[in-house]
């Protein structure tokens, strides 16, 4: 396993990244609100580090096009894949299959990668879901499936979370051609007071699955820890762009809190 040469390999203890493209250790990065310059001087510093980074729908709104394609080049030219999702595609859905498909034909054509699909922002058929999916994966894109305890804008009730529902709709996407189901964090450990959250439903919620087809939202350090604790260095999660070296300390056993100190193990009987 081998990563860019910079002093952290010369360090005792300090566990490698394999190199990308990778499978699992993924981190899916939001994308830094001001792109141009900013955006190069982030691919510059932390492309080696990062497998995905999301555009947001607002960048796609008011951002020049030929911005945007450049954007999409400079992070292919570093081996960094382009990801979009809600609210554009919530909205596209809502307005039917055809401006769906508008949206889905125009990610291809900017040469985007990822399209994320939320079925907790919108409500879908299991069937839909499935042609949806596939219509994605045609057009040489990767359909990653958001999931998770809350409804989008809706509280969390203990008895109305459909927590079963929820994991079982999983499953078929990932059987119908999901590349990965993202488990949101609104309602588990997002918007909740300090001492309720809802680590339960996680652990229920993952326990039936690989954890190389799912991917954790962790919005701060103690969250990324408990997940890397939980599933391993090698665990799919989904940052805020400031956080790409927090969670990369906490992969390879050196931070970013206690939680994580000098816990990561990795092993391959390859050697490498």
């Amino acid at each position: 396993m081998k990563n860019e040469k910079n002093y952290v390999e010369k360090r005792s203890g300090m566990i490698e990244r394999e190199a990308k493209p990778r499978t699992s250790g993924i981190n899916y990065v939001r994308a830094p609100k001001i792109l141009g310059q900013n955006f190069a001087d982030f691919l510059n510093c932390y492309s080696a580090l990062t497998d995905i980074v999301k555009l947001g729908t607002n960048q796609l709104t008011f951002i020049p096009e030929q911005e945007i394609k450049k954007a999409i080049q400079r992070s292919h030219d570093q081996d960094v894949l382009i990801a979009v999702g809600n609210p554009i595609m919530d909205q596209a859905l809502s307005a039917g299959s055809k401006a769906a498909m508008e949206v889905i034909n125009y990610a291809a054509e900017l040469g985007v990668d990822v399209i994320e699909i939320s079925v907790i922002a919108r409500a879908i058929d299991d069937e839909d879901l499935a042609e949806l999916l596939e219509y994605i994966k045609n057009k040489g894109m990767k359909p990653l499936v958001e999931c998770g305890l809350s409804f989008a804008h809706e509280p969390v009730v203990d008895g109305r979370t459909f927590a079963k529902r929820k994991k079982a709709q999983a499953k078929r996407a990932l059987e119908n051609g999901a590349w990965k189901i993202l488990v949101e964090a609104e309602g588990v450990f997002e918007n909740v007071k300090s001492g309720e959250e809802r680590w339960d439903f996680v652990d229920d919620f993952a326990a039936d699955f690989e954890v190389r087809d799912l991917m954790f939202e962790a919005d701060n350090q103690d969250v990324m820890s408990y997940f890397v604790n939980a599933y391993g260095p090698k665990v799919n999660v989904f940052i805020d762009n400031s956080q790409v070296m927090q969670i990369e300390a906490a992969r390879r056993g050196y931070g970013p809190c206690t939680l994580t100190w000098a816990k990561a193990a990795v092993f391959s009987k390859d050697g490498d």
